[in-house]
């Protein structure tokens, strides 16, 4: 598609970055505007996201590294994002403890942050998947479905001149489908905490489903040595933190009927 957006003299402007940031943007002014209507100090939730974003980037990069270690030549190449090289699990397993630190020392309720965050991550995630699609990584397997797309620019990660599964589409069609979810059933949660829970386990089922039809090899596999190519290491991530999701949100649900009793 679009790997490179524009130049700045000599310097290119890399749609992966771009996407980000304005995924990056849109998570704040979300949460921002949420937390203020549900009473939160808005430096706090802006201190949280600050932080919390410089961890998940890391931890997503972490990530990818640990899973790719034969895609870089040499260490130099750990920092360059411009045409991808996260993992989405990677910022999560890296934010999670994050932002519990950052709420604890600002003393906010753990569980109505996270649904804060929850009711803005879906969006800015979408985002940043359209910068995957302009930049051609997180690819899709040859297809002959009339909605296939085919890649020419010869800086772009896909495949060229191959027509693909749209796969970064996919899930930025479920994410923004679970953003409106999240939303529309967020002032009616029967408990803190569920919000998040929703969207944790909506994604799972979306990327669980979307990675049958992912073809680039950067995904990495899932005890490869003893299941093969059954699952990658996202579907491997996506079965457990969906798993986690539905058994603490029918635990928690269970626990608030019988005391409404």
């Amino acid at each position: 598609m679009h790997p490179i957006l524009f130049y700045l003299g000599d310097s290119a402007v890399h749609s992966y970055g771009v996407m980000g940031a304005l995924g990056f943007l849109a998570v704040c002014w979300v949460s921002l505007t949420r937390g203020t209507l549900e009473g939160v100090d808005r430096e706090k939730t802006a201190d949280i996201l600050f932080w919390t974003s410089l961890a998940g980037l890391l931890g997503s990069r972490v990530l990818f590294i640990l899973v790719n270690p034969s895609f870089f030549s040499g260490p130099a190449d750990w920092i360059n994002l411009r045409t991808g090289g996260l993992v989405f699990y990677g910022a999560f397993l890296a934010g999670i403890p994050a932002a519990s630190f950052l709420m604890w020392r600002h003393q906010l309720s753990f569980f109505q942050m996270w649904d804060i965050f929850a009711t803005a991550m879906p969006l800015g995630h979408a985002i940043s998947r359209f910068g995957c699609f302009l930049a051609g990584c997180c690819y899709g397997r040859p297809t002959d479905l009339p909605w296939g797309i085919t890649f020419t620019d010869d800086r772009a990660v896909a495949p060229l001149g191959t027509r693909l599964h749209p796969t970064q589409l996919y899930e930025l069609s479920a994410l923004l489908t679970i953003f409106a979810i999240v939303n529309l059933t967020h002032a009616k949660r029967r408990f803190q905490g569920q919000s998040m829970l929703l969207y944790l386990g909506l994604y799972a089922v979306a990327r669980t489903g979307i990675e049958f039809f992912r073809a680039d090899p950067t995904r990495g596999w899932f005890m490869e040595s003893v299941l093969g190519r059954l699952l990658s290491t996202s579907q491997a991530l996506s079965l457990l933190v969906g798993a986690a999701a539905l058994v603490v949100f029918l635990g928690v649900a269970r626990a608030k009927s019988r005391a409404a009793k």
